[in-house]
């Protein structure tokens, strides 16, 4: 399997600040993407919009279309896509690609695969100022388009899993909160029926939180297939 330095083959640009405190700056068209706008694997709009002149204030610029936008944390899902011209801010960084063989969800997928391999964790990997180094030093295996697409659709089906059975977790966790830890004290008579629906709930909590556990095993470990690494090749 060939591998090629991500620096040498994408373009790494950083985000920017703006003042708040200049209404000229902000409620215009532009998307100005933060932490708070990276919830899936792709970005549509923001919470914020920023002016004209707000971008020729800040050091951002607007990316393109198609453009990989990185999270400080590199937590899950901290890795996005932006469908539409966006400007970002100093928390994240911006992977522009400039070859034509390298797909952009694979890409995705591979950084994804690579967040627990990074030596440096949360703020401090920003703050640091090796962000770009590190990014343009990873080495991202190579395959054919065809291919690179294939191995999206199996991961990205693999993931989708995962979302789902963290969804149900969540509901389920929700639902046992609101019901059985903020509902109204019980009369004695139904206290013990409600402790079994309790303890109900909680046995199929901890079975959902297995399922998820072993879902991502199998989500981590169809990507360590995928992307071996240099010294493993």
């Amino acid at each position: 399997m060939k591998f090629v330095r991500l620096g040498d083959v994408a373009r790494i640009v950083c985000g920017g600040s703006l003042d708040r405190s200049n209404s000229a700056c902000w409620k215009g068209s532009i998307p100005w993407v933060t932490a708070k706008d990276i919830l899936g694997g792709r970005i549509n709009d923001s919470l914020e919009r920023i002016t004209e002149f707000g971008l020729k204030e800040s050091a951002s610029v607007l990316l393109p279309v198609g453009s990989i936008l990185v999270l400080a944390s590199m937590t899950l899902e901290s890795v996005v896509i932006n469908d539409v011209p966006v400007a970002i801010n100093k928390d994240l960084k911006a992977i522009i690609m400039e070859v034509p063989d390298i797909d952009r969800n694979y890409l995705q997928q591979f950084l994804l695969s690579n967040v627990n391999k990074l030596d440096v964790r949360g703020m401090e990997w920003m703050k640091n100022g090796h962000a770009t180094e590190m990014l343009a030093d990873m080495n991202i295996p190579i395959l054919p388009l065809e291919e690179q697409r294939r191995i999206v659709l199996i991961l990205d089906k693999a993931d989708a899993i995962c979302k789902k059975r963290r969804a149900t977790l969540n509901l389920a966790d929700n639902f046992l909160h609101s019901i059985f830890l903020e509902g109204p004290i019980l009369p004695i008579s139904a206290q013990k029926r409600y402790l079994q629906i309790h303890n109900k709930m909680i046995s199929i909590k901890e079975k959902l939180a297995t399922e998820l556990a072993q879902s991502n095993m199998l989500f981590n470990s169809l990507a360590a297939s995928v992307f071996t690494s240099p010294e493993a090749a």
